[in-house]
């Protein structure tokens, strides 16, 4: 029953996928004049990627911290990685963000070509022109759009938190950008890498943390430190949460 259930869920998120690719195409037919970072058609994607967390309501999504969210001045937003679910997860906030994300996930039929739509960023991770790549950031957020990082550059596979890569932070600090960390639990136990099949029952924890200021360190490692530390402290105490709820 299980699988079935989780092959519905997929076929769902799926059909959200190409409803979202057509309305955000529509959109941005009318709208590219006067919208250079393709917000529109990024919060008709944001809207259809909610649908795979709303229609499961098994889900149980618990919020921290979110009054410490704004949209009215561009950031760097950091995740931990955990499980596909992330970004659907990181959809449900009431917040615009840019997805830097690895430029084969733009080369797929359908997400990718929505990714483009969206004006996502694209980034070439084992390249030398990564550093370059994130400078495609710097416009959106300049003129007060966020964008959203997962440092660890891929999903966890055992569930825990990894060793940061320093690009978002050297952007932060070459530019003055604050980065804010919001950190999740609970998604890998959903849906566990290497796996399609769900855990359809689970509670999802998201934590937004107050934004770091680069201007408050010396130098890219001891800001990068800083940060990991405090999503890996608030990852320990969203787990402890996660774990008392299931006694």
């Amino acid at each position: 029953m299980n699988k079935l259930l989780s092959a519905l869920l997929w076929l769902v998120y799926g059909i959200s996928f190409v409803l979202s690719f057509l309305f955000a195409f529509f959109v941005r037919v009318f709208t590219f004049p006067f919208d250079p970072h393709h917000r529109y058609p990024n919060a008709v994607m944001m809207f259809f990627g909610k649908s795979i967390m709303v229609l499961n309501p098994f889900w149980k999504r618990h919020y921290y911290g979110l009054e410490k969210l704004s949209n009215s001045k561009g950031m760097i937003r950091i995740a931990n990685h955990q499980s596909f679910l992330d970004m659907p997860l990181m959809a449900t906030l009431p917040v615009e963000m840019k997805w830097v994300s690895k430029k084969e996930l733009f080369k797929l039929p359908i997400v990718g070509w929505l990714m483009h739509l969206a004006g996502h960023i694209s980034v070439d991770r084992g390249s030398k022109g990564a550093a370059r790549s994130l400078q495609k950031m710097i416009a959106p957020i300049e003129d007060g759009t966020s964008v959203m990082i997962f440092p660890e550059g891929t999903r966890s596979r055992d569930g825990n938190i990894k060793p940061f890569k320093k690009g978002a932070f050297h952007a932060s600090v070459d530019n003055g950008f604050l980065v804010q960390p919001i950190v999740m639990e609970g998604t890998f136990s959903c849906i566990k890498p290497d796996t399609w099949e769900m855990n359809l029952r689970g509670d999802l924890h998201v934590s937004v943390l107050d934004p770091v200021d680069p201007a408050d360190f010396d130098s890219v490692d001891e800001m990068t430190a800083h940060v990991h530390k405090l999503v890996s402290d608030e990852f320990l105490r969203l787990k402890s949460l996660n774990s008392a709820g299931k006694r």
